[in-house]
């Protein structure tokens, strides 16, 4: 039985990091190279800035200033942009991402990104990889100033773009994500069971998963 009924699909939504590019590259800046940067510029040893950042991530986590690269800039008074910059050359595309892409454009499914990373970071990483041209739209969240846990941005897409939530399967490694989606009126949902290719795999408990994007050409 396959995982998803093509026919049944007009248009795919795809995140952006942890789905289709390797949320590693996320996980090296903040929790390493942040940290370890913050630690040189504050006096701090690197276990008691880890400590002090990783409070300051969990106060607003998942909000818009937490995706916001400028706010991080201003609290940390760091060069976050210079820094993210360097950092962009470890981009790397998740496997099977290509194929898959090639499969639904072959298809005629309209492929959308729809990502919560801040537009600065969205552009340094479709510089370093060639997804850009698969896609209709380029989506940030910040141009709705709601994350993608809002059902407000779900209203607001259906609004601007032309989606048809009965007939759009959203692909995302974030249950939550997933969740308000559903909640919002979209009909089909999968998530990523290993968005990092350095950690566990996440289990779902609401949500249809696959491991890698070559189980959808099966």
């Amino acid at each position: 039985m396959k995982i998803i009924d093509w026919d049944q699909i007009d248009t795919v939504l795809f995140d952006l990091d942890g789905t289709l590019i390797d949320l590693q590259l996320d996980v090296a800046f903040w929790k390493r190279l942040v940290p370890h940067a913050y630690a040189e510029k504050s006096g701090l040893d690197q276990r008691h800035s880890q400590i002090h950042l990783h409070q300051l991530y969990t106060q607003i986590e998942h909000s818009m200033q937490w995706y916001d690269i400028d706010h991080w800039a201003e609290v940390l008074q760091l060069p976050i942009r210079d820094m993210l910059r360097r950092h962009a050359a470890n981009t790397k595309v998740r496997y099977g991402v290509y194929p898959l892409l090639s499969f639904l454009q072959r298809n005629g499914k309209k492929l959308i990104l729809l990502t919560d990373s801040h537009p600065f970071s969205l552009q340094l990483k479709l510089e370093q990889c060639q997804l850009a041209p698969y896609f209709s739209h380029l989506i940030s969240s910040h141009q709705f100033q709601k994350p993608k846990m809002d059902s407000e941005l779900w209203q607001r897409l259906y609004r601007d773009y032309p989606i048809d939530p009965q007939r759009t399967l959203l692909i995302d490694d974030m249950e939550k994500v997933l969740d308000c989606a559903k909640q919002s009126g979209l009909a089909y949902t999968l998530g990523v069971e290993l968005p990092d290719s350095q950690a566990a795999a996440k289990v779902f408990t609401n949500h249809r998963s696959i491991r890698n994007f070559h189980q959808l050409l099966d």
